[in-house]
Order: structure tokens, then C-alpha cells, then sequence
């Protein structure tokens, strides 16, 4: 009987035990889950801000962090130095936003998943990472004065000549600060506050000074005169002489004699004068441009540049040998050439003492030949007669109502000669202008 008192009893004990070790837990878990503390195991960056209250928790990052923002950045070309501190930048660390972040973890969802969460943390940890804000206008303000300092236009070198000397002034290399590289650094180095290197990039001038070197002296030229010619004439023969002069042509390219121009209109200054057209002589504006391209083809087959087209008058012009002339037409006929030398060539013109003269220059000191240009009338071909019959004119009677005019077959050789005699010969064109027959009435 007291065997079963005594089992009774403990039973009663253990029951007790059990009960009282549940009420513990339980109010231990009521605790936990109603702490106003932020649950162990979370870190907001490297600082751990377990246990602690949010109001702890943010003064703890101030006092790591808030002086970081009196760190300067400097910026780096060659010599020149630009520095600001990261709290110019209105750089601000949302120490709140981290600290209320850690402190909702393990606190969302029923009592199950929050007891879940906190268990994990504990023995796995959690960081969160402090963020920060800063004003991108004041970088964008920053690179922008930055690069008004260093951005320097590339600006070719100038060849100039005056009364015959020559000289060539510096060409200078352009810089441009890469912007958005330069803020994406920036951007990049707030935390760590690095010198950095201003990305600059550098434009090479298409004409430098050592290039321009190379044009040294003149290698062909050429003047035909225009005296006796109108006023109007001389004009046009100006105006397009001073739209090719200065223009330098680099080895390789090409350029046409229209497109330097430009259209010849009367709002360009260019007037009324005596033109070929159609084998005839009539007025148009522009009479006198082909003297010029003339002129200046001469120049350019005597100076060896390469042709790449070219077209004779319907009528041999007075102003220069047969063969030599070039017609230029808007939108029908033109010169074109291109520079096939290794080095530029300069083109310069000048209008005086009623004439015009067109200079080639280029690199004379290796050049060990001289161009001789000859023509070659290969046929004369005499006009033929055409006869109206005009029944008001007497039997025999005859009117010359159309002047005549011979026609030519013409053949144009380049000659290149060393030391007095000639190494090469070619045919350079070979041109027809066509014969113009006479024309009577004639009476029967």
C-alpha cells in the first residue's frame, strides 16, 4: 500500500515538473517573440547589432560611419588636381532604413515562422547592407567644370604662304573628358574615396605640322590670260579662283572642281557673261569659270596629278593651245582629279595684271624630274557648205548666213624628263572638236 502512495506521488512530481518546465518555456517564448530588442545573429554591415534597441542600433552606426563622410576625393589629370569631400555631394547613410530592416526580421508572420526565423538567424546570421544616398546633380556639376578645363578642341595645322615664303603653324590635339565614365567612377568610389584618374580621350588633328612639312615648294603651274575680257567675266573668273585657293589635298583624296565651287547663281555673286554652249557662243552666268578650271588643269598635268575626268569645249577656247582646255558644266561636266603622291599638295591661286595664275605645291626635294606638256594637232578638218535655197535671192546670187570654223583631232603628250632627257612619254587625251560648217542662201 505504501509502494503505491509513493508511485503516486512522483507521478505527481513529474507532472508538476513538466507543467512547470512548459510555463517557463512558454513565458520565455512570449518574451522572445515580444522583445523590443533586435534579434540576435543580425549584423547591418560589419557592426553587430544584435540584442540592441533601434535607438542603440543607430547611434552605433553613427559613431562608425559619420565621419566617413568627411573623406575627400580627388581627381587626377597630368598636373592639374580637382578635390571635394563626399559630404559635398549631400552624401547622406540611411542609417534608419538599416536599422528598421533588421529589426523586422523575425517579426513577420504567425508565432511558428517568427520562432523559425529567429532560430535561424541565431545560428546562421544576417547581415544587411547600410545604404546611402548622395545628389547626382552636384557630380554631374563637378565633371561638367571639370571638363570645361581640360576639353580642348583638335585644330589642324595651317599652311600659309606669303610672298612666297612659307610657313606652317602648330596643330593641336584635342582632349575630351569622358563624362560618363568619369561619374560612373565617381559613383563607384564614395565609399572607398579613391584618387582617381580622369579618363581623357585624345583627338588627333587630321593636318599636323610634320605632314605639312612635306609641302615645301611648287611642282606645277599655269596662268592664261584674260585680257580684253568684260567686266562681268573677270568677276567670275575671280570668284572662282578664290573658291579653290588654299584648299590642300591630302594623299589619297579626291575633289571636284563643281563641288568646290559650288553652284554658280547669281546669289553667290557670280553675273552674266559670254559662255560655250551647244558649239555656240551665247551669254549665261558664269562665263569665264571654264578659264579657271582650265587654268587650273594645267597646273595640275603639269605638277603630275593623277586626272579622273576632264572634257574639252565644243569649241577650242582662245586662252590656251588646243587639248589643254576644261570644260566644267553644273551637273554635266567637271574636273576631278586625285592626290596618288604620298605627301598633301596645296592648290593657290591669285588674279593680276589680267591674267590668272593657278600654283601647285608639294615636296620638290625628291623630286629629280621635270613635266613637259606637248600638243599634237594629228588632223585639220575644213568646214563643208550647206545651201538654203532662198527664192527671194536672183539665180547665182549666194548669203553667208553661218560663219564656217575648221574642226581638230588633237592629241595631248606628257613628257617626264631627268637630266635633259626623256625617261617617260604618255598620251594623256586625245580630243575632237567637231568642224562647223559655212551655211549660204542661195538664190536659182
Amino acid at each position: 500500500m505504501r509502494g503505491i502512495v509513493n508511485r503516486k506521488y512522483t507521478f505527481k512530481l513529474i507532472i508538476l515538473t513538466l507543467c512547470l518546465i512548459i510555463l517557463l518555456g512558454t513565458y520565455s517564448l512570449f518574451r522572445i517573440i515580444n522583445s523590443n530588442l533586435i534579434y540576435e545573429g543580425i549584423k547591418v554591415d560589419e557592426f553587430n547589432v544584435s540584442n540592441m534597441t533601434k535607438e542603440a542600433a543607430v547611434k552605433l552606426l553613427k559613431d562608425k560611419k559619420e565621419n566617413m563622410k568627411k573623406r575627400s576625393i580627388k581627381l587626377m589629370y597630368n598636373d592639374m588636381e580637382y578635390n571635394f569631400s563626399i559630404e559635398d555631394l549631400e552624401f547622406k547613410f540611411l542609417y534608419q532604413e538599416a536599422v528598421n530592416e533588421a529589426y523586422r526580421i523575425g517579426r513577420e508572420g504567425n508565432i511558428f515562422k517568427r520562432l523559425l526565423d529567429i532560430i535561424k538567424i541565431r545560428y546562421k546570421g544576417v547581415k544587411i547592407d547600410l545604404k546611402f544616398v548622395y545628389n547626382k546633380d552636384i557630380i554631374q556639376q563637378i565633371v561638367e567644370e571639370v571638363s570645361s578645363e581640360i576639353n580642348v578642341e583638335a585644330k589642324d595645322a595651317e599652311f600659309h604662304i606669303n610672298n612666297g615664303n612659307i610657313y606652317i603653324t602648330d596643330e593641336v590635339v584635342g582632349k575630351s573628358v569622358n563624362k560618363d565614365e568619369l561619374i560612373k567612377t565617381i559613383e563607384e568610389n564614395l565609399l572607398t574615396a579613391n584618387t582617381i584618374k580622369i579618363p581623357v580621350k585624345s583627338t588627333m588633328p587630321k593636318l599636323s605640322k610634320s605632314l605639312l612639312s612635306r609641302i615645301n615648294g611648287i611642282i606645277g603651274e599655269y596662268s592664261t590670260s584674260f585680257l580684253g575680257s568684260s567686266p562681268n567675266r573677270i568677276e567670275n573668273i575671280r570668284l572662282s579662283a578664290e573658291s579653290i585657293n588654299g584648299t590642300i589635298l591630302l594623299p589619297g583624296q579626291i575633289m571636284s572642281f563643281n563641288e568646290a565651287t559650288g553652284p554658280i547663281r547669281e546669289e553667290f555673286g557670280y553675273k552674266d557673261a559670254t559662255v560655250i554652249v551647244g558649239g555656240q557662243y551665247t551669254s549665261g552666268v558664269g562665263g569665264g569659270v571654264c578659264q579657271t578650271s582650265t587654268t587650273l588643269y594645267n597646273a595640275l598635268i603639269l605638277a603630275g596629278v593623277t586626272i579622273l575626268e576632264r572634257s574639252p569645249h565644243s569649241i577650242p577656247p582662245r586662252y590656251v593651245d588646243l587639248g589643254r582646255d576644261a570644260a566644267v558644266a553644273e551637273n554635266l561636266l567637271d574636273l576631278k582629279f586625285r592626290n596618288d603622291f604620298d605627301y598633301p599638295i596645296y592648290i593657290a591661286t591669285e588674279t593680276k595684271n589680267n591674267r590668272i595664275f593657278v600654283y601647285i605645291y608639294g615636296d620638290i626635294s625628291h623630286r629629280d624630274y621635270t613635266i613637259k606638256i606637248e600638243s599634237e594637232v594629228m588632223e585639220t578638218i575644213k568646214p563643208g557648205e550647206e545651201h538654203i535655197v532662198d527664192e527671194k535671192l536672183k539665180a547665182g546670187e549666194k548669203v553667208l548666213v553661218q560663219e564656217g570654223r575648221n574642226g581638230y583631232k588633237v592629241r595631248i603628250y606628257r613628257y617626264i624628263i631627268k637630266n635633259g632627257i626623256i625617261v617617260d612619254k604618255e598620251i594623256i587625251s586625245t580630243d575632237y572638236y567637231k568642224e562647223k560648217n559655212y551655211i549660204y542662201k542661195i538664190g536659182r
